[in-house]
């Protein structure tokens, strides 16, 4: 035990304190904070000897004391945001979709922009994609958008369309796709990839005040999971929030953003203020989009999907690509790409080879969004360029049927955890929320059994790249604080470090991996603060 000669203003004490250098994962028993900072860890009669009046002494019971999870991956305010607009994701067939968006427009005035997200037509079972007839039946005295699950198609009535200027004369823009009727030019409603931009861009987003409530109820929503910081990947109106939110004393949750790539060449970044960072917010790099997503096909692959003619989008060429990364170099900033294809993915690691000398001097931690299918070649890049694969295990428990469908053989190699562990790769993982679920024991269990729909009946999918339950763990933790540079200061229950941490009931680490669906957060601590305690 090591005391920093600080007054403990919070004890835990009679638990199992993770230690991952541990045989065990358990060394010690108890854990002192002063304030914000961890102030010494050690036995029970040693940690509880530092107490002094005032000091709030919680025991334990036997609980496991990890440190607060990050979700390496989130869109917080579009999560937010799916609470004040219509949501579809819980919509098993397209009836019961059109009837929610039905609901919506009766309530709201003609000319109103009537936007959600989260149809999947996979779930739907609809052999093509939906078109704008399907939303003008319901109106077009409205304007209706609706994105995609996937976030990579977007469904638009001729209302919308009109009022963006997309008919039959507008060519698609690189990086983009518009849908058309069979042998014909008019636009058949869905937008896909760059051709989505004008048409979100139009979309009245909502005020702070109108989004506030929605923000505070997602923060008590991750604390109850145990998660105290997400990495997020938004835009610099939503970091302005954050910002607003950390002066009020109510930002919930400690935030590494990355801002999109378009903001490198355009400006836009006037509402980030010099003093943007704190010990609760961190600009942490920038975000670039290689390709597309399973979900609508649009991912950039080497060869074509089954059952389609197509292998595609390719959002970025190659040259574009290594352009923005070489720019966000200059920048001193870390770049993380989204890659979702095995085709995306190489390019991308190629790009990042091709700055790693310049990379590595600046001490720029470069990181690959999803990385859900590489081939088999391109598994050693992640190591020898020192690019992290980021990635969310719970779209696996999603996407079997749809890997079978579209990649088929190909599918060995999606979402490979144990393979890129093998070859020395750091994962992080995170949720990619809203479009899956944020509950991090799901994301481990995902990675940890590989199971259809997190379900403990079903058979795993490649069972060889399954992982154990601690390289879960870190990466939600050690390895997502290393990838924001905060090392030093999370991830780890250690003297010195910010007293954030949870207390979970059971020990995963000793028992089967249908542990992690039934875990239990009994505590939250984050800034040494408890931000949830289970009653």
């Amino acid at each position: 035990m090591q005391n920093l000669h600080s007054t403990p203003t919070l004890i835990i004490h009679h638990c199992k304190v993770y230690d991952p250098a541990s045989p065990r994962f358990y060394r010690h028993t108890a854990l002192a904070a002063a304030g914000e900072r961890i102030i010494a860890v050690g036995d029970d009669a040693e940690i509880l000897a530092l107490a002094a009046p005032g000091a709030q002494i919680i025991n334990g019971r036997g609980c496991s004391l990890l440190p607060g999870l990050t979700d390496a991956h989130s869109h917080l305010s579009g999560y937010a945001e799916r609470k004040l607009r219509i949501d579809l994701s819980d919509c098993a067939t397209l009836s019961e979709a059109l009837a929610i968006i039905r609901a919506k427009v009766d309530a709201a005035p003609p000319g109103s922009w009537i936007s959600g997200d989260g149809w999947d037509k996979n779930r739907w079972g609809l052999e093509g994609f939906p078109d704008k007839k399907l939303l003008d039946g319901v109106s077009t005295r409205h304007f209706i958008a609706l994105q995609s699950k996937d976030w990579h198609s977007l469904w638009a009535n001729s209302s919308a369309l009109q009022h963006c200027g997309i008919d039959e004369t507008t060519e698609e823009p690189a990086g983009g796709r518009i849908l058309r009727y069979p042998g014909s030019r008019e636009p058949l409603g869905i937008l896909q990839e760059k051709a989505c931009e004008k048409m979100l861009r139009a979309i009245p987003p909502p005020t702070f005040e109108q989004l506030l409530p929605a923000l505070k109820e997602t923060f008590a929503e991750h604390h109850r999971l145990g998660i105290t910081g997400i990495h997020s990947v938004e835009t610099p109106a939503d970091f302005a929030r954050y910002q607003a939110l950390y002066r009020r004393g109510e930002l919930g949750l400690r935030i590494a953003w990355y801002f999109p790539a378009r903001y490198l060449e355009e400006g836009g970044m006037e509402d980030i203020s010099p003093e943007a960072e704190n010990r609760f917010l961190k600009i942490c790099g920038v975000k670039l989009f290689a390709d597309g997503a399973l979900g609508s096909q649009t991912a950039d692959m080497l060869e074509n999907y089954r059952e389609l003619n197509h292998a595609g989008v390719e959002v970025l060429t190659a040259e574009e690509l290594l352009h923005k990364i070489r720019l966000g170099v200059e920048r001193k900033l870390s770049c993380a790409v989204h890659a979702i294809g095995d085709r995306a993915n190489r390019k991308v690691l190629h790009a990042f080879g091709a700055v790693q000398t310049a990379s590595r001097a600046l001490g720029l931690r470069h990181r690959i969004e999803h990385a859900q299918l590489l081939h088999p070649d391109d598994i050693p890049l992640f190591s020898r360029f020192r690019v992290a694969a980021s990635v969310q295990p719970i779209h696996l428990a999603a996407d079997i049927p749809l890997i079978e469908r579209y990649w088929g053989a190909r599918g060995r190699h999606a979402y490979a955890f144990g393979s890129l562990l093998k070859s020395g790769a750091r994962l992080v993982f995170g949720s990619d929320a809203p479009i899956e679920s944020f509950d991090p024991w799901k994301g481990m269990y995902s990675a940890t059994a590989r199971k259809y729909n997190c379900n403990p009946a079903e058979a795993p999918y490649y069972p060889e790249e399954q992982i154990p339950i601690p390289e879960a763990v870190a990466a939600y933790t050690a390895n997502s604080a290393y990838l924001a540079g905060e090392e030093n200061r999370l991830g780890a229950l250690e003297e010195g470090k910010l007293a954030d941490f949870i207390l979970i009931e059971g020990d995963i680490f000793r028992e089967p991996a249908e542990a992690l669906l039934q875990t239990q957060v009994w505590l939250t601590v984050l800034d040494g603060q408890i931000v949830y305690q289970a009653r």
